[in-house]
């Protein structure tokens, strides 16, 4: 055998060795990790988590309640949370699974970190007074692909933080696991998935564009003026708006109002009040203010004007002021002479 072929031979043995060095060192570790309980961060059944209590190094708290009477969650029990939120952290408790572990050279930094900026996460599944587990939520990796996570059980803290994701996911878990109250808060003003809904009244700034939609199931919809039967109208308009009250929301109660302000806008006439009256017999209702813009734009028409044209305020029946996208509620505000059959 030339020398050249005992050097490939030995390269290819060397080669075959270290291969399975690194592949038993591989399944050694992976075992380890999979046989640690404080890597097991996952609830597999989150059909019985009852509550989750979040809380960052600000301030901000979330109480997040399940409501056996309704789809929505309840946030710190004055308000329901965003349907959409309460998903996207159920599914990063379901499907979180360590990836690795936190270099040795960062773990004491990492830890000192997740000690003064991390949030807290409890979650409580049969006993509503202890938690079943607790996370706490770390930085993001540098590759945006992974949060360091920690996980308390029965009260005894992990001894070292975890590199954490989601399967099929790509990116970091920090952003679902927010605090803030505002964040979490959900923006229905109208919501009638099984359009449960006896009558829609529209009073205007202009008396003469009122009219109110009475539902009796069906295509059972009737248009009232006064008290009036209007019987001439165009149905698919009308019906086109009823639908829209199945999903109606304001983008955000965030509105970075001061007081007086606030209460000089509502202090102006509205363009408009929506009354929704349920087949229960509640009552909702809001009302539109105009907005001013940050500088005047031009109308279809070509006129100057100061209102801002993709957004208004609502009032809703609570007192409580949002920020509204004119897409979302422009098609529920036509006046009663466009929905008239000439």
């Amino acid at each position: 055998m030339t020398k050249n072929r005992k050097n490939i031979v030995l390269v290819v043995i060397l080669c075959i060795i270290g291969g399975v060095a690194f592949w038993m060192y591989q399944k050694k570790h992976t075992s380890s990790i999979a046989e640690n309980e404080f890597t097991q961060f996952a609830i597999e059944d989150t059909a019985s988590i009852q509550k989750i209590f979040i809380a960052d190094h600000d301030g901000n708290q979330a109480l997040l309640e399940r409501d056996p009477q309704s789809r929505l969650w309840n946030l710190n029990k004055k308000y329901k949370a965003r349907e959409d939120a309460i998903k996207n952290l159920l599914q990063v408790i379901h499907r979180v699974r360590v990836r690795g572990n936190v270099a040795n050279t960062a773990r004491d930094n990492m830890m000192k970190i997740m000690a003064t900026s991390g949030k807290k996460v409890e979650i409580y599944t049969t006993d509503p007074e202890e938690p079943t587990k607790v996370f706490y939520i770390g930085p993001n990796t540098p590759d945006h692909c992974g949060t360091i996570m920690l996980l308390e059980l029965d009260g005894e803290k992990s001894p070292e933080p975890y590199i954490c994701h989601m399967e099929g996911f790509t990116g970091f878990l920090n952003p679902r696991f927010f605090a803030e109250e505002m964040e979490w808060r959900y923006t229905g003003i109208f919501d009638h998935p099984q359009l449960d809904i006896q009558k829609i009244d529209f009073q205007f700034n202009q008396p003469q564009w009122n009219y109110s939609i009475s539902y009796a199931g069906g295509n059972d919809i009737r248009l009232e003026q006064n008290g009036l039967n209007i019987p001439l109208f165009d149905t698919l308009a009308v019906k086109d708006i009823l639908l829209r009250f199945k999903k109606v929301h304001v983008e955000s109660y965030r509105t970075f109002l001061k007081p007086n302000a606030e209460d000089s806008i509502q202090r102006t006439l509205p363009l408009l009040q929506i009354s929704v009256l349920s087949s229960s017999g509640k009552t909702e209702s809001v009302k539109l203010f105009a907005k001013r813009g940050k500088n005047e734009v031009q109308d279809d028409k070509g006129n100057w004007s100061p209102w801002d044209p993709e957004y208004a305020w609502a009032l809703n029946d609570r007192n409580e002021m949002g920020l509204a996208q004119r897409y979302v509620f422009d098609p529920i505000s036509i006046p009663l002479p466009q929905l008239i059959k000439k």
